[in-house]
C-alpha cells in the first residue's frame, strides 16, 4: 500500500494521472513554461502624430484551469527550471497575481509545494506564494530574512507556524512544500524532509477577498535588521531568484509522497543563477584617462535604470592597477579600487534633520546626483560630481523658504597619474557652517564578501608630518585608544590617514596639518557576533527608501565604516564652506607618505627665471598645481622656472598650469633633461573662455631644486 501512495503521488505531481476520488486533487499548477504575451494599445496622439500608449501584458498559465495570470514589475524572465523553464524574478518589483474571484476553493486538508533557487535573501518574510495574509486569513509559503523556510496558516483565529531550523544555501534548487491537515495541524517540508511542524486540530481560515500572489508579500514592512525605522520605509518584499513547479493541491501529502516525487529531481543542484559581482569597468585600457560607459552589475537590476550608454565615468590608470569609478549604484560616490577589486570611498557632505540622514547616500535614482568629465588628457583628469543632500523622500535640507534652494554640494576630483587625487568639496548652504559631516572612511563589499574579507584586524595606521605612526586594531572590539566619544589621539596631530585592505595598493588621506585635523573610530552598531567592524547593507545598490540596515549576511553589496575626519575650511563664504582633501592608492606605509604631504601642504616656492611675459599666480592647492599666466606674447624661449624644494618642502610629481599658452605643443626638460618615453613629462590642453591653457604633469620627486623649462616646438608667430 505504500509503494502505491508514493507511485499515486509521483504522478500526481508529475501531471501524468487525475486523481481518484478521496485522493489529493490538483487544484491549480504553474509550470513556467513559457508566459503568454499580448499587446493593449491605446490610440492615441499628438498634434495628429501617433502617440500611443502600449501595455505589455504578460501571463503565466495554470495548467490544470487553463487561467492566465498576469506576471506583474519591470523585470522577469523564464529560464531553465528545475523541470522545463521558470520564472525569474527580480526581488524588487515582479510578481504574479492570480485574482481572488478566480481562485480554486481550499477548505480542508491541503498541500502548497514549489522549486525554488534564491539569488538573494529576502529584506523580511517573502513568500513563494501569500493568499490572505493582509486579510488576516489564508496561508502563506516563503521564508525569512535569513532564508529559513516556513509555513503559515490562520486556524482558529491565530496564525499557527512551521519554521525550518536550516537555511537555504543561495543559487541551489529546493523543494519547499506546506502541508495543512484539520486533525494535526501544519507541517513543512524541504526536499522532502519534515522541517518544522505545528500541531493543532484548529480549522483552516480560507482567504475571502484576497488575491493570490506568487513571489510578493500582501503586507508592507520595513526590511528586518532596520535601524532607524522613522527613516525607512515600508515596502512589499519580493522574492528575488527563480520560482518553479508552483501546486496547490486539495489534499495532505506526507513525507513518504514527496520520495519518489523528488528521486527524479535534484536537491541542491545548482540553478543558472551566477554570483554577482560589483562592476569595476573591466580590465581597463592601459591608458590614463577617463571614460563615459554604463557599466552592468546583473540583469535584473540594470533593468531599472533609465540610462543608456554613458551613464557611469571610469577612471584608468596606466602605471598602477587601479581605478577611479563614479557609479550609479553608489549613487555616484566615488570609490578607489584597488589591484584585487576593493573599494573605498572618503564619504560626502552629510547633515540630519528629524526625518533621518540627507545625502547622496539616499538618492537611490541619481535624481539630483550627477557626475561630468571636465578635463580629460595626458597630464590630468577632473571629474565634478554634483549632489543635493536628500533624505529618503527626497526632502532637501535647509531650504530656504523665498527662494527654494536647499544644501547642495560640489565635489571637483582632480587627478594624477601617480594615483593621487585632490578631492576639493564644497558645500552651498543657507547655513553651510551648520553641523555636517565631510569624510567617513567607507568600504564597500560585494555580494560574496564580508568585512574581514578585505580588511586585516589592525584595519587603519594614522601618521603625522614627524613620520610618528600608531596602528589601530578591531580585533577585540572598537580600539581601545577611542575615547568616549570616539576620538583618537595617537599619534599626535595625526594627518594622514591609512586603511590597510587586503591589498597591495591600499587607500590614504592627507589633510594639511595647517586645518587642525581630528579622527574619530566609528563607534556604534557594532555587532560582534557577525562581524568585528560595523556592517550594513542598505547602501550600496538598494532601491529602496532606507536610513539603515544591519547585514544579516553576504547576499548583497554592503559597506562598514572605519573613521571620520573633522578639518577646517580652506575657504568660506557666506553661503558656502570648502574644505581639501588629497586621496588615493598608495604602495607606500603611513610615514612613507609624509613627503607627500609636505608637498602639497607646504609646497616648494617658485622662481621665475625669465620673468617677462609670465606671471606667478601662486600654488593652488585644490589642483595640487603651480598657476602661471602668459601675460604677453609668448616669448620664442618660453618658461624657465625652479621650485625651492628641500626636505620639508619637497619636489613631489608637480603640475604646472600656463593659462592662455595656447595650443601649441611644448618641450619639457627637467634639470637639462627630455624625457624620451613622455610618461615623466606628460601635457595635455584645457580649453578656457580666454583661451588655451597648458597643463603639465613631472613624474619628479626631490629634496632639492629642480629646474624646469617649457619652451614651444615652434615660435610663436
Amino acid at each position: 500500500m505504500r509503494k502505491i501512495a508514493q507511485y499515486f503521488c509521483l504522478c500526481l505531481l508529475s501531471g501524468i494521472i487525475t486523481p481518484l476520488m478521496g485522493q489529493p486533487e490538483m487544484m491549480a499548477r504553474w509550470k513556467f513554461d513559457t508566459l503568454d504575451f499580448k499587446q493593449e494599445i491605446s490610440p492615441l496622439e499628438r498634434k495628429g502624430r501617433p502617440a500611443p500608449e502600449i501595455h505589455r501584458i504578460y501571463s503565466a498559465i495554470d495548467d490544470i484551469s487553463g487561467q492566465r495570470d498576469h506576471v506583474m514589475g519591470t523585470w522577469f524572465r523564464t529560464v531553465p527550471g528545475i523541470r522545463g523553464n521558470a520564472l525569474q524574478l527580480d526581488g524588487y518589483s515582479s510578481f504574479v497575481v492570480r485574482k481572488h474571484d478566480r481562485m480554486p476553493g481550499v477548505s480542508k486538508d491541503f498541500s502548497i509545494t514549489a522549486w525554488v533557487s534564491l539569488a538573494a535573501y529576502p529584506l523580511n518574510w517573502c513568500p513563494v506564494v501569500d493568499f490572505g495574509t493582509a486579510e488576516e486569513k489564508g496561508f502563506f509559503l516563503g521564508l525569512d530574512a535569513y532564508g529559513r523556510a516556513a509555513f503559515r496558516i490562520r486556524a482558529g483565529g491565530k496564525w499557527m507556524e512551521a519554521i525550518s531550523d536550516r537555511r537555504l544555501a543561495l543559487r541551489e534548487w529546493y523543494h519547499v512544500a506546506g502541508v495543512y491537515h484539520p486533525g494535526t495541524g501544519i507541517s513543512l517540508y524541504v526536499n522532502g524532509q519534515l522541517a518544522g511542524r505545528y500541531r493543532s486540530d484548529a480549522d483552516f481560515e480560507p482567504a475571502e477577498k484576497s488575491d493570490l500572489l506568487i513571489g510578493r508579500h500582501s503586507i508592507k514592512a520595513r526590511p528586518s535588521g532596520t535601524l532607524r525605522p522613522h527613516a525607512t520605509a515600508e515596502v512589499y518584499t519580493f522574492f528575488d531568484g527563480i520560482i518553479d513547479e508552483v501546486c496547490i493541491m486539495d489534499g495532505a501529502i506526507d513525507e513518504e509522497g514527496f520520495e519518489d516525487y523528488l528521486s527524479e529531481f535534484d536537491p541542491g543542484g545548482k540553478s543558472v543563477l551566477r554570483p554577482r559581482k560589483l562592476p569595476a569597468g573591466g580590465n581597463g585600457n592601459g591608458r590614463f584617462g577617463a571614460c563615459y560607459t554604463t557599466l552592468e552589475y546583473y540583469d535584473a537590476w540594470d533593468a531599472f535604470w533609465r540610462v543608456d550608454e554613458h551613464a557611469d565615468v571610469v577612471v584608468n590608470f596606466d602605471e598602477f592597477p587601479g581605478r577611479f569609478i563614479f557609479w550609479r549604484g553608489t549613487s555616484y560616490i566615488p570609490h578607489w579600487i584597488t589591484e584585487n577589486g576593493i573599494w573605498y570611498d572618503n564619504e560626502f557632505t552629510e547633515t540630519w534633520s528629524e526625518l533621518g540622514c540627507h545625502e547622496p547616500m539616499s538618492d537611490k535614482r541619481c535624481q539630483s546626483s550627477h557626475v561630468r568629465i571636465l578635463e580629460n588628457n595626458p597630464a590630468r583628469i577632473v571629474v565634478h560630481w554634483r549632489y543635493a543632500l536628500l533624505d529618503n523622500w527626497y526632502h532637501m535640507s535647509r531650504v530656504d523658504s523665498l527662494t527654494g534652494w536647499g544644501d547642495w554640494t560640489d565635489e571637483v576630483y582632480t587627478i594624477y597619474p601617480d594615483g593621487v587625487a585632490v578631492r576639493s568639496v564644497t558645500l552651498y548652504s543657507n547655513q553651510p557652517t551648520a553641523p555636517a559631516e565631510w569624510h567617513e572612511g567607507i568600504l564597500v563589499m560585494g555580494p560574496g564578501q564580508r568585512p574581514e574579507d578585505i580588511l586585516e584586524p589592525e584595519a587603519l595606521t594614522l601618521a603625522n608630518m614627524f613620520g610618528d605612526t600608531h596602528t589601530f586594531s578591531w580585533e577585540q572590539g572598537i580600539p581601545a585608544e577611542a575615547d568616549h566619544d570616539g576620538f583618537v589621539h595617537v599619534p599626535r596631530e595625526a594627518n594622514i590617514h591609512l586603511v590597510n585592505t587586503k591589498s597591495a595598493w591600499k587607500p590614504f588621506v592627507i589633510v594639511s596639518p595647517e586645518s587642525d585635523p581630528a579622527w574619530d573610530i566609528y563607534n556604534h552598531e557594532l555587532r560582534r557576533e557577525v562581524s568585528i567592524f560595523p556592517w550594513w547593507n542598505h547602501w550600496p545598490t538598494a532601491l529602496n527608501p532606507c536610513d539603515g540596515r544591519n547585514a544579516l549576511d553576504t547576499d548583497r553589496a554592503s559597506h562598514t565604516s572605519l573613521t571620520h575626519c573633522y578639518w577646517n575650511a580652506w575657504k568660506e563664504t557666506d553661503h558656502s564652506v570648502t574644505k581639501l582633501m588629497l586621496n588615493g592608492l598608495t604602495p607606500l606605509s603611513a610615514s612613507d607618505l609624509v613627503p607627500l604631504a609636505k608637498s602639497w601642504s607646504y609646497p616648494p616656492g617658485l622662481t621665475l627665471i625669465n620673468n617677462g611675459g609670465f606671471e606667478d599666480m601662486g600654488y593652488d592647492p585644490s589642483e595640487r598645481a603651480y598657476q602661471i599666466a602668459v601675460t604677453d606674447a609668448l616669448p620664442p624661449s618660453g618658461l624657465e622656472i625652479m621650485l625651492n624644494g628641500d626636505p620639508e618642502s619637497p619636489v613631489m610629481n608637480p603640475c604646472i598650469v600656463i593659462r592662455n599658452w595656447g595650443d601649441i605643443i611644448p618641450e619639457i626638460l627637467v634639470d637639462g633633461e627630455k624625457d624620451p618615453t613622455g610618461k615623466s613629462a606628460r601635457y595635455g590642453f584645457r580649453n578656457a573662455v580666454t583661451g588655451v591653457d597648458l597643463i603639465v604633469w613631472l613624474k619628479k620627486e626631490a629634496e632639492a631644486s629642480v629646474q624646469i623649462s617649457i619652451n614651444p616646438v615652434v615660435p610663436v608667430q
